[in-house]
């Protein structure tokens, strides 16, 4: 079963550097690896959707209404790291959704109505819960992070960053990281906007989004 100390540990033996008991330890290990460890863990699990972190909600509008451009707002969970599907529509890397809603100040803002269906990357604290695919991940990204104030040899980054990239595609390979569906579910909310003029007209629904939908 994964721990900070274990994944910390996985990290510092690909850099040949020596083990460690906890993070609090007084040696330049433990104190590099322990200021950058959540940071690092956040921005990897944001930057892929990792399923292990994947979480639903069902979120109730604030009272207070957006001061202009949307009718609702809704607080964002604690956990929040990243939106991934909103109502009907799974959030695709390139595409452009300014007419549905924004993300802003730690709020959605958005014209649907309450209670506002979500999925999303949540930070999870607890590493018994990780994938392994993701500790090996996590590790070697720490590795890469870490390279410079260990080892200050380039020859090492080097070699952290292509075992980074390799842990990466085996999980992408077994599945651990969701890919997006092939297409876009078209819905409700587009179907009854498919000949609305505002929303791009036209009778394609994917006007409503302006830049389309090329990924």
């Amino acid at each position: 079963m994964a721990s900070k100390v274990s994944i910390a540990n996985r990290a510092l033996t690909k850099l040949g550097d020596q083990r460690i008991l906890l993070l609090s330890d007084d040696n330049n290990a433990a104190r590099t690896l322990n200021s950058m460890f959540d940071d690092v863990r956040d921005a990897e699990i944001r930057r892929h959707r990792w399923k292990f972190a994947l979480k639903r909600d069902q979120l109730s509008a604030l009272v207070a209404a957006p001061s202009w451009g949307f009718q609702f707002q809704y607080p964002l969970p604690t956990d929040f790291l990243g939106l991934v599907q909103v109502n009907e529509f799974y959030i695709r890397t390139g595409l452009t959704y300014k007419t549905a809603w924004s993300v802003e100040a730690g709020n959605i803002l958005t014209d649907f109505p309450a209670p506002l269906k979500i999925r999303y990357m949540a930070r999870i604290d607890n590493p018994a819960l990780y994938d392994p695919l993701f500790v090996e991940v996590l590790a070697c990204k720490l590795a890469l992070e870490s390279c410079e104030a260990l080892t200050q040899s380039s020859a090492k980054k080097q070699s952290a960053m292509e075992e980074y990239k390799f842990a990466l595609s085996e999980a992408l390979r077994q599945d651990a990281i969701e890919n997006p569906p092939d297409e876009m579910p078209q819905g409700s909310w587009l179907d009854s906007r498919q000949s609305d003029n505002r929303y791009g007209g036209g009778g394609n629904p994917w006007e409503a989004f302006p830049g389309g939908f090329t990924v």
